[in-house]
């Protein structure tokens, strides 16, 4: 099977359920930048910040906190 490379909001959805805890959204794009090697500039967090918002894994809780419900995932079925 060919793997393909994570996205930048698979890399949030890591970082947020290794934490298991509401992160800040500039706390999380740095995170996201510094795992994908990325330079800290405006055009980088402004996609990753956009990527993030298209993504329906993520919950938004106000106040710029972002969070990951691993109880929301749901699982598919093979077969």
């Amino acid at each position: 099977m060919i793997q393909r490379k994570k996205s930048e909001a698979d890399w949030a959805v890591q970082i947020l359920a290794e934490r298991k805890e509401a992160m800040n959204y500039r706390e999380l794009l740095d995170a996201i930048i510094d795992r994908m090697g990325r330079n800290n500039d405006t055009f980088n967090l402004t996609s990753i910040y956009t990527r993030l918002n298209l993504d329906n894994r993520l919950i938004y809780q106000g106040d710029g906190f972002w969070f990951y419900d691993v109880n929301r995932v749901v699982e598919k079925k093979e077969g």
